[in-house]
């Protein structure tokens, strides 16, 4: 048995039809006109089985009601529509539109109106099903995603650790940055389709330190000017490396910017405001910022409001203003975020199957015990 939503401007005619079909058990609601029928049906765009409107109505057709309410036509609930023997035209126009039967009005053939609503509720069966098997797919199509983003990620993660030797403090700064560019890209309007690619980026920030010599990145003192003219090609160097693999390549904007600064001071292109990619923006008030409060073992972590005072000092020259507004307006959600890291750090590096990483120590500390 169906709900049926009878849309019919003449009483006598509704309440011959609505006093048929629910003598075959269905529930009936009426509307006088097309414009309370859009409002019926937008209010409950699930909840009737079956739609029959009238052709000629006031205030608007049936033709222009069922154009109004085509999507929930097509997607959700089968639609009929009554006619009489002189509007057949209307009445095809009507089945182009999607209208899946027509029934002849006065008088009616109780017959086929209820073969017609027996066949619509058959259809309205397929249209769940066609429903609730296209949810499973996309259900099973975002696992599988976030399967598949997981293996990229445990890639990712893999190879920095690879390339920098990083350590147990240093991973987890990459994680950290990765859900903070994440928080405020949303904050700042980032497209969804971007996001991941902002998330990459701050990943692999610095993987194109792997062309620089081992003997300048682990310098004990201070690099001179033509060594720190080979330091500053790790940005290039990084984005002509992912931009190589399909998979990464969006990261190219974070990993080649995220040096520059928002008043020109910064490399390798010396860029300034707005013609800094805003991922690279959003990357380096996070990076910062995490830096800053996170312990180190040449330095203990600053509270959460001395990182903010020096980024709001910073703002206009290192850092764009705007970015470190929508920053600080965060800090609430962000020390919320934070709160639970460790054990979402942990069951993330589960999933992509780095849970066995250890703290080997850094790369310095790795080449400096081989020497």
């Amino acid at each position: 048995m169906g709900r049926i939503l009878l849309v019919e401007d003449e009483e006598s005619l509704r309440d011959v039809l609505s006093r048929y079909l629910e003598a075959q058990g269905h529930t009936c609601e009426f509307a006088e006109n097309g414009e309370i029928g859009v409002t019926k049906v937008r209010d409950e765009p699930d909840g009737f089985d079956v739609i029959i409107s009238d052709i000629e109505m006031p205030k608007m057709d049936g033709l222009t009601f069922l154009r109004r309410v085509q999507p929930y036509v097509e997607s959700a609930t089968p639609f009929m529509i009554l006619t009489a023997y002189d509007e057949w035209r209307y009445a095809m126009e009507a089945i182009r539109l999607g209208a899946c039967n027509f029934l002849q009005k006065n008088p009616f053939d109780l017959a086929e109106i209820h073969n017609a609503v027996e066949r619509a509720l058959e259809l309205r069966q397929v249209y769940r099903l066609r429903h609730d098997y296209r949810a499973q797919l996309e259900a099973e199509l975002r696992a599988k995603t976030r399967e598949l983003q997981h293996t990229y990620d445990g890639t990712v993660i893999g190879f920095a650790a690879m390339i920098e030797g990083k350590d147990a403090s240093t991973m987890r700064h990459l994680f950290r940055v990765r859900d903070l560019c994440r928080m405020l890209g949303r904050e700042l309007g980032v497209p969804d389709k971007h996001m991941r690619d902002l998330e990459l980026g701050a990943m692999l920030h610095d993987v194109g330190k792997f062309a620089i010599p081992d003997d300048i990145l682990t310098k004990p003192g201070s690099l001179t000017e033509d060594e720190w003219v080979v330091m500053r090609r790790h940005p290039e160097e990084g984005a002509d490396f992912v931009q190589r693999i399909p998979f990464l390549a969006g990261a190219t904007d974070v990993i080649l910017c995220h040096h520059e600064r928002f008043d020109g001071a910064g490399y390798p292109q010396g860029l300034t405001a707005d013609d800094i990619p805003l991922s690279a923006r959003i990357f380096s008030v996070v990076d910062a910022f995490d830096a800053m409060v996170s312990e180190r073992c040449y330095k203990a972590a600053q509270p959460a409001s001395v990182a903010i005072a020096e980024l709001k000092r910073c703002a206009g020259t290192q850092f764009d203003p705007g970015v470190v507004d929508a920053f600080e307006r965060l800090l609430p959600k962000i020390e919320e975020l934070m709160k639970d890291f460790d054990v979402r750090y942990r069951n993330e590096l589960e999933a992509m199957g780095l849970g066995r990483i250890e703290d080997r120590g850094t790369r310095r500390e790795q080449i400096q015990k081989s020497a």
